[in-house]
């Protein structure tokens, strides 16, 4: 049995995406042939809980928290002390490593990709996002690690015009615990729980606030339709702040973070899902591969998305309304015409549902693991 090291420069526990994301793949790269061990930094965190209870994972890896200088949430001089954080834990994790015997490298982080490469030739680089013009870091770190995964096409084609093999490279897109998000649960029952009326149509965002995740095209949309409520589930409490006194709107409720355990039931309380990326920046129109997307999909609630290129590498209109991206009026009539068509509606699930099922992280993983081992 090979044993693979998952390297992350992140807090652990964490509220945001990437942490869910990153065990999650922990979790499923473990098999018969694979042993796993996450490596994080020991860093300030107000989350305190496990990590497996956390995100309510099984304990089937190792985590190992080493040392660094953790000085980022000082503020000021924050790109140095995030520098001198990334650098004490780049020196930890390698002599953690010199203790252990790990054969696969495998990380996210560009300078831990890098780095590692120099000294080992078993590094696997999982990409999320590409800079416009790469800098020789970059096209360093591409040449020298083993494997490279990515979430997307569109990921994999700019690789390839940067020169990078294509036979380098496999298409992992993110996924999701279809179980999970599934729930055999009524609608009523899901709002009942989450102390949400029963007698309004609802339309919901998940996730952060980010302007290239289109979370202020969705807070605009309410004005649109103030016949609905509008619920935004996530974002930290700087931006939730900051949406409330530009976005004050009646039908518009901030929830603020939620944890994952909670999202499938807000999924199935809802009337329709939206996912209203814009198209100004490349992560979200060419690259993102939201984990979000696959949530909706399992959870049986229909959904109204931008019609982007990331997007339809998955949606399409058998399975989603897409809607021109950053256009509130094209938004709020997609929702108007899942709420009030309900053939097209069902339908739509439908289909989602058995689109979804090739997007669980048992699939991702073991295309992952083939390409390492192979």
């Amino acid at each position: 049995m090979k044993s693979l090291a998952y390297i992350a420069n992140i807090r652990l526990p964490t509220e945001k995406a990437h942490g869910i994301q990153i065990v999650k793949t922990c979790e499923s790269l473990v098999s018969s042939d694979l042993k796993v061990v996450l490596v994080v930094p020991t860093r300030k965190n107000n989350h305190k809980e496990n990590p497996f209870k956390f995100y309510s994972i099984k304990e089937n890896f190792s985590i190992i928290k080493v040392w660094c200088l953790d000085l980022v949430n000082l503020p000021f001089f924050k790109k140095i002390f995030f520098w001198i954080e990334t650098l004490t834990f780049y020196y930890a994790v390698r002599a953690y490593i010199k203790k252990e015997n790990i054969d696969i490298f495998y990380t996210r982080d560009l300078y831990i990709a890098l780095e590692l490469s120099k000294v080992y030739n078993s590094v696997y680089y999982e990409v999320h996002s590409l800079p416009q013009q790469p800098s020789s870091k970059y096209i360093k770190t591409w040449s020298r690690v083993k494997g490279i995964i990515v979430i997307s096409q569109n990921i994999k084609d700019d690789l390839v015009k940067f020169g990078v093999d294509a036979n380098k490279i496999i298409i992992a897109r993110d996924a999701v615990d279809i179980e999970k998000f599934n729930i055999n649960r009524t609608k009523d029952s899901s709002r009942k729980k989450l102390h949400i009326p029963k007698d309004k149509k609802i339309a919901l965002y998940t996730g952060h606030l980010y302007k290239w995740k289109g979370a202020h095209i969705f807070a605009e949309t309410a004005k649109e339709l103030p016949e609905l409520d509008f619920y935004i589930v996530g974002g930290t409490d700087v931006d939730l702040k900051r949406f409330k006194e530009k976005y004050n709107f009646k039908n518009l409720k901030y929830i603020g973070w939620q944890s994952h355990d909670e999202m499938p039931d807000w999924m199935n309380a809802v009337d329709v899902l939206i996912l209203p990326n814009c198209g100004e920046e490349k992560i979200s129109s060419h690259y993102t591969s939201p984990m979000k997307m696959f949530e909706y999909m399992a959870s049986g609630t229909p959904i109204v998305a931008s019609d982007l290129p990331s997007i339809r590498e998955v949606l399409s209109e058998d399975n989603a309304v897409l809607v021109e991206a950053g256009n509130v009026v094209e938004l709020a009539n997609g929702i108007k015409k899942v709420l009030t068509q309900e053939d097209l509606s069902d339908s739509l699930v439908k289909q989602a549902n058995l689109d979804v099922k090739k997007y669980d992280w048992e699939s991702r993983a073991k295309e992952i693991v083939n390409f390492i081992l192979k």
